[in-house]
């Protein structure tokens, strides 16, 4: 894959981003815009950022941790020493000519370093400055480890899922930093759209916290508002605010999700006669537990594929609970091509991993260059190469 700009430019092309972040959701973001069009020029220390060192089951591709490759495609890597005099004075010329600078070290180290966003804008008041956190840059948390599980911890996320008596969970994916990623990406889009208007930059700050919470946006209003935490059902395994006959159900070889459909409806179709009994959402509600049992014992009796041909030629909702083995020839993920085999830096090999979500009909999100290898693009860096137009 060349480093060569697509024929067909995404709808960021032109907009240069330098990339000081590390482990998940600064790269992320970073991946997004860069997938977009934009110019992303990933700042690693010596050998690289952490995730070249750390990542979920240690798995490696290439050499390289698949949690890095995961979010850094389209991008370019440099290696720089922050306390190396030439380093910065090149980092400050590239400033000059950038749009937007993404970090997402703890509150503080980017100001010691003098790349902070007052030091930046005085160079370049065009500059959108964003920065991702743990806690936000003031207050009593402001010097605490900002981590994906500890804030799923802090904010009650971990009792949203599972049956009453269960222990909390951790969801099984880095929900907080990917949400807080995307909500990155949203206020520097919006910060661009700001001076486009105006021709003023400025600084977005998002943070785990408050993105934590924000995802839970209907469960704390229920609770803000009347005083009283979400319960988990007893049986059904999902929402504390679910209703009967929403829940996962055992078939004879696999589950089944069967999500939001009136109890009198499905009764007519499952030819069960006793769901007609529960006619509101509120019977629903407070029949959770009971309607979740005896329909267990009936989805129990027939294969998966049984059941979803059943209930969807009635338009009810509902789907097998696929491992990532089936989602990987599920023909919907095939169709929109949702896998991606993209290069791995300049060694001719590729790896596989998640394509772009979007889908424009004018500026297509593409691949434009593959995960780089930790300091790739230092040389054109040192020369003063990176943006020479």
């Amino acid at each position: 894959m060349s480093d060569q700009a697509d024929e067909k430019p995404g709808p960021l092309s032109g907009i240069r981003v330098l990339d000081f972040t590390a482990l998940l959701q600064g790269p992320l973001a970073t991946q997004v815009l860069a997938d977009l069009g934009a110019d992303v020029v990933k700042l690693e220390k010596r050998k690289g950022e952490w995730m070249r060192q750390w990542g979920i089951f240690m798995a490696r591709t290439h050499g390289e941790t698949d949690a890095f490759l995961a979010f850094n495609r389209n991008k370019r890597s440099v290696e720089i020493d922050l306390r190396d005099a030439d380093d910065r004075e090149r980092i400050l010329a590239l400033v000059d000519r950038a749009d937007v600078v993404v970090e997402n070290f703890r509150p503080g180290v980017m100001d010691r370093a003098g790349l902070g966003y007052d030091a930046l804008r005085e160079r370049n008041p065009r500059i959108v400055y964003a920065a991702a956190t743990g806690y936000g840059r003031t207050g009593p948390y402001v010097d605490r480890p900002g981590q994906d599980y500890l804030v799923q911890a802090l904010t009650g996320a971990m009792w949203l899922t599972g049956r009453r008596d269960d222990p909390p969970f951790l969801f099984g994916a880095a929900i907080a930093d990917q949400f807080t990623g995307l909500h990155l990406v949203i206020g520097i889009l919006a910060a661009l759209q700001h001076r486009n208007r105006t021709g003023e930059g400025q600084r977005v700050d998002v943070d785990l916290l408050s993105c934590m919470m924000a995802i839970q946006q209907q469960e704390l209003t229920v609770f803000f508002n009347h005083g009283r935490a979400l319960e988990r059902p007893v049986e059904n395994v999902g929402h504390p605010g679910i209703t009967g006959p929403c829940g996962v159900y055992r078939t004879t070889d696999g589950y089944l999700l069967l999500s939001v459909c009136p109890c009198p409806v499905l009764g007519g179709i499952l030819g069960v006669d006793w769901l007609a009994q529960y006619d509101t959402n509120e019977k629903m509600f407070e029949g959770r537990d009971e309607i979740y049992r005896r329909l267990a014992a009936h989805f129990a009796t027939r294969p998966t594929v049984h059941w979803i041909e059943l209930l969807s030629a009635h338009d009810v909702w509902c789907a097998p609970v696929q491992r990532h083995a089936d989602l990987e020839l599920d023909p919907q993920v095939a169709h929109k091509k949702l896998i991606w085999d993209v290069p791995y830096a300049d060694s001719g090999l590729t790896y596989r991993t998640v394509g772009s979500p979007f889908t424009f009909s004018v500026s297509p999100a593409r691949l434009r260059r593959g995960a780089p290898r930790s300091g790739q693009h230092t040389e054109a860096f040192r020369n003063n190469e990176i943006w020479r137009d």
